[in-house]
């Protein structure tokens, strides 16, 4: 069984640890990561899935804008989860429930660089097949999905990170478990 809570402040080191050994050290340098330097992750959309007290996934959603009318989105990732408890069905969890809750949040899109394979089964689709595109990143890697019907054919243009708006914030007094 596992189970999915907001992230705390002791899971930080072991979110890093997680993430070193999902991505390798130098995940770091990646063009994405670009877009999270200096920006902090959206308060209530950092979640962790933890199995018999030890974490075993993490996601985290950043604050983006797209485009010179700087319409509001979120930047997902990194997803990790540890590779001995892949396929039990952990960073689907994670997705869902951060999809969920940025829904309720006020967000409508989210884009990420991951591979369509996995992503697409969430409703990620080609962003730049709907004129988005990230500085620095592979165009088929760049993958967007609509939180709310019609609002990706008002979006167009770069992703860009900074001060951009913040949709509203509510409370993550919650946890989600699952059989693992």
């Amino acid at each position: 069984m596992f189970i999915i809570l907001p992230e705390r402040s002791k899971d930080r080191e072991f979110i890093e640890t997680l993430l070193d050994d999902v991505f390798g050290a130098n995940r770091q340098h990646k063009a994405s990561y670009a877009y999270r330097d200096k920006n902090p992750p959206v308060q209530g959309l950092s979640l962790t899935a933890h199995c018999n007290e030890r974490l075993v996934g993490t996601i985290r959603f950043w604050p983006i804008f797209l485009g010179p009318r700087k319409t509001p989105a979120l930047l997902l990732g990194p997803l990790g989860v540890a590779s001995d408890m892949q396929n039990f069905g952990i960073g689907r969890s994670l997705i869902s429930q951060g999809h969920m809750m940025a829904a309720e949040m006020g967000y409508k899109l989210v884009l990420l660089v991951g591979e369509e394979a996995y992503y697409g089964r969430f409703g990620y689709v080609s962003a730049s097949s709907h004129g988005l595109s990230m500085e620095g990143e592979n165009p088929t890697r760049l993958m967007v999905c609509e939180l709310g019907k019609g609002t990706l054919k008002e979006a167009s243009g770069n992703v860009q990170a900074g001060d951009c708006p913040r949709i509203g914030v509510k409370g993550s007094g919650f946890a989600y478990q699952a059989n693992c």
